[in-house]
């Protein structure tokens, strides 16, 4: 399959250098909207297999190098992320933490973003890949 294909293989991670996105999104879910918090993030939120609840099954970081502080071209080969996703009646967070890998070695990089609640419900996520 060329990297062309309209069927590309599924990526949990997916970072675009044009537009500085960091996209990360749980396997198998059933998205179905999004919202916009703040002028930096994006929560997806769908159903889970097995489940009938709502929750997050993704989540887009805009001007992501810039909040890291690293070079783009590191976020297109991230080794390992781990995010937490809280949401609670006056707060959302998100707490990010990336490996990447610069000059052979591992680097971990973390990144805590607050924006106010503006009328979701309370919710607690966790996203590894």
């Amino acid at each position: 399959m060329s990297e062309n294909s309209a069927f590309k293989k599924f990526r949990p991670v997916d970072y675009d250098p044009l537009v500085d996105s960091l996209f990360v999104s749980i396997p198998n879910r059933r998205y179905e909207y999004s919202i916009m918090v703040g002028n930096d993030l994006i929560l997806d939120f769908g159903k889970l297999p097995g489940r009938e609840e709502i929750g997050i099954v993704g989540f887009e970081l805009l001007d992501a190098s810039k909040k890291f502080g690293i070079d783009k071209h590191l976020l297109k080969n991230i080794k390992r992320l781990h995010a937490e996703i809280t949401i609670t009646e006056k707060l959302i967070k998100l707490v990010i933490s990336l490996v990447i890998v610069q000059h052979r070695k591992e680097k971990e990089r973390s990144k805590v973003l607050e924006a106010a609640n503006l009328g979701l419900p309370p919710l607690v996520s966790s996203i590894s890949v």
